[in-house]
């Protein structure tokens, strides 16, 4: 991780919660495919987001901001930039609730509340049916690398993880991960930390696909299914604190009962045997092996609490 410099967290919120904390700004139309082809091209929506925990990017006053571009709708009909009439102005509290109609009727809604040290973003349209999939791009420095979303050093099967050659180790910088249940022994979840000192939360079950730099080195492209998206971006000097918030969010873990935390006993394979280790013909019911790591941890006065077999 970069080097941090502690700061004060009530400057932090003071300066995330002013009306200054969110900056509206207009970008050149995007490339992407449009609902209307004949449509004039109007300026595309973009985001900043100030903070003073994060690292600087570029110069001047501009350089502490989170900057959020590349957004979309994606219908039935095609792919649509939303518009930069979509940022409203500020209120004093720093939040943003703004909507703009687009080229096919539907009314596309943002809103960006600042919460303390964090920021959510929404993302809702009415009629919310046909719509396919949100995106947004957040911009990255060439040096920012990125940790999370799973278990793993990259996606796809388990075999990958240790083959030769592997490098990515925790920096997701040039990978692309899709957001959706796997054949897989990892776990993932829709959740990154940035070394520039931000995180994100797409609180969203819905498919998606997080594109870390890899079709466009300097953008974190994030793209989910559904008819609406909420994405919850922390800012701290401290990437524990980005942990710990998120863990506030998603939900802490629950304190397990005591008996987890006596010794446990582990097996992986199991055969039943003639005779126990010692000689003793077996005549129980009970898988041999298994009965002869209870009989002698009892023998040697090891307390037990858990028998895990995981090949019964």
């Amino acid at each position: 991780m970069r080097k941090t410099h502690l700061k004060s967290s009530l400057a932090i919120s003071l300066l995330l919660a002013a009306p200054t904390g969110i900056a509206a700004q207009s970008a050149p139309p995007s490339s992407a495919n449009q609902i209307s082809a004949a449509a004039p091209a109007v300026p595309a929506a973009v985001l900043s987001l100030r903070s003073r925990a994060l690292a600087p990017l570029g110069s001047g006053s501009q350089a502490h901001e989170l900057r959020i571009d590349g957004l979309y709708i994606e219908t039935l009909q095609g792919r649509a930039t939303l518009p930069g009439s979509l940022i409203a102005k500020p209120t004093k509290a720093g939040a943003i609730e703004g909507q703009a109609t687009m080229p096919d009727g539907r009314v596309v809604k943002l809103s960006v509340t600042p919460e303390g040290a964090s920021f959510t973003v929404r993302l809702s349209a009415q009629p919310d049916s046909g719509i396919t999939k949100w995106g947004l791009a957040i911009e990255a420095g060439t040096d920012e690398f990125f940790t999370g979303i799973m278990e793993r050093l990259v996606d796809g099967p388990q075999q990958l993880t240790w083959a030769a050659g592997r490098s990515e180790v925790l920096n997701l910088r040039g990978q692309q991960i899709d957001m959706i249940l796997k054949p897989t022994l990892s776990v993932y979840a829709p959740f990154f930390i940035s070394s520039r000192g931000y995180a994100v939360f797409v609180k969203s079950d819905w498919p998606g696909h997080f594109d870390f730099c890899a079709s466009d080195p300097t953008r974190v492209q994030i793209e989910f299914e559904g008819p609406s998206l909420e994405v919850k971006i922390y800012t701290s000097a401290d990437p524990a604190e980005l942990v710990r918030e998120h863990a506030m969010d998603a939900g802490p873990p629950f304190l397990p009962p005591k008996w987890i935390y006596g010794p446990w006993r582990w097996r992986d394979e199991n055969t039943e045997r003639a005779t126990y280790y010692d000689g003793t013909p077996v005549t129980g019911p009970f898988n041999s092996e298994f009965m002869e790591d209870v009989l002698m941890m009892k023998a040697f006065g090891i307390p037990n609490s858990i028998m895990w077999i995981d090949r019964p």
